[in-house]
């Protein structure tokens, strides 16, 4: 799973709205959109003041988001680096 799935899950779980998010985020609607369409990348490693309002929000446990965002990020380098040595 990744942060954005999280999210979305959670965002319907909840009843909430990408609206509510942003505000008790206090980010903007677009950067909550932009995040769930994965337009963006998730908050980097040094943002932990969203991911803790994020995560508050949406009813998770202290840290959880930000872990997720690690290993997603992990990941994505790992792939980044396979495809490298392949070319």
């Amino acid at each position: 799973m990744d942060v954005s799935l999280l999210i979305r899950h959670r965002l319907k779980d909840l009843g909430l709205e990408q609206k509510d998010l942003a505000a008790a985020a206090q980010v903007t609607e677009s950067y909550i959109s932009q995040l769930l369409a994965r337009k963006r990348a998730p908050p980097s490693p040094g943002r932990t003041d969203i991911y803790e309002k994020i995560g508050r929000a949406l009813k998770l446990p202290s840290g959880e988001l930000s872990k997720l965002a690690d290993l997603q990020r992990a990941n994505f380098r790992n792939w980044l680096s396979c495809n490298a040595q392949r070319n």
